[in-house]
């Protein structure tokens, strides 16, 4: 995933680069590939985001769970 980010900027540079000698409609064609990889990309990272907050949200949830017997015996 790290990986993808960079080849699309080089996608993008590279199909400006030499979009005089490619037809219009390659140009257009590599960069929506480009802008799609972008948002895959971006898609899949915020996924895994949320994926890592919901766990620590979980984990807490267990230890918040565990120290309530702890609080009655203080009182």
């Amino acid at each position: 995933m790290t990986t993808a980010l960079p080849l699309a900027a080089i996608l993008l540079a590279m199909t400006m680069t030499f979009s005089d000698q490619l037809g219009a409609s390659a140009t257009i064609a590599l960069i929506l590939a480009g802008l799609a990889l972008i948002a895959c990309t971006a898609g899949l990272t915020a996924r895994a985001a949320a994926r890592n907050s919901s766990e620590q949200m979980r984990r807490d949830q267990a230890v918040l769970d565990a120290l309530e017997p702890l609080a009655g015996l203080r009182r």
